[in-house]
């Protein structure tokens, strides 16, 4: 897979990640601030300030600033934090370009019901009944014949936003992420409904519920619309 789709993926996942705090966060609940254990000062111990000082800080001073032409002058610059150096600042590396971004997203979630979770063998046995393959990016993918693109991927809904290969046996989730990013390696539509079929049957599997990239439930109303969406950006490619 090219780099540039790699980091793309990445990207989309750390949308999703954050899109998916609505999901499993809890908006109302808030915490409260907790008070200060700070102990008031002790008014008796308050030391008023005076303009010449005492004795010891006239000596203490004078000492620390006595002959800045010479090694005082270090000195004082490391005590003011000051950088006197003339040379150039180093400038950073130039950032390798992540390659054009997306011109579109589409994204669905599977929440799971009635306050359970999906397990690590659930997910598995749903991946595996759907023909999607673990790969880039510690997530699944499903990639046509021929191409390292894939047509579209899942990944966890919660943080971290991708599966650890050696931790099935302890893995557990509240929801995932199915999403395409357009152009890819088919049009638009057929990525579409194969992603949409995909969807249902892990949701299916696994009992969640399926949501639309806005996190409301997905309606025969929304899919009409998104295959609309589809067929118009398949018609401006073409």
């Amino acid at each position: 897979m090219e780099a540039s789709t790699l980091r793309w993926i990445l990207i989309v996942v750390g949308l999703i990640i954050v899109g998916s705090i609505f999901l499993f966060g809890n908006p109302d609940r808030k915490r409260k601030p907790k008070a200060s254990r700070r102990k008031p000062a002790d008014l008796s111990d308050r030391r008023e300030p005076t303009l010449d000082g005492t004795e010891e800080d006239r000596e203490t001073r004078d000492l620390k600033f006595e002959g800045l032409d010479g090694e005082g002058e270090i000195a004082a610059q490391q005590e003011l934090k000051i950088d006197r150096s003339d040379a150039p600042a180093k400038s950073a590396p130039p950032r390798k370009p992540a390659g054009p971004p997306p011109e579109k997203i589409v994204t669905l979630y599977l929440l799971a019901s009635d306050n359970r979770v999906i397990t690590g063998a659930e997910l598995l046995q749903a991946t595996v009944s759907t023909g999607m393959d673990f790969g880039d990016m510690n997530i699944f993918h499903r990639l046509p014949e021929g191409s390292e693109q894939p047509v579209f991927s899942l990944a966890n809904a919660a943080k971290p936003g991708y599966f650890e290969r050696d931790e099935w046996n302890t893995f557990e989730t509240g929801g995932l992420a199915l999403f395409m990013a357009l152009p890819g390696p088919v049009n638009g539509l057929d990525a579409w409904d194969s992603m949409l079929a995909t969807a249902r049957r892990i949701s299916e599997i696994l009992h969640t519920d399926l949501l639309d990239g806005e996190r409301n439930t997905f309606t025969r109303q929304r899919e009409a619309q998104l295959r609309e969406e589809m067929r118009e950006y398949d018609r401006k490619k073409s």
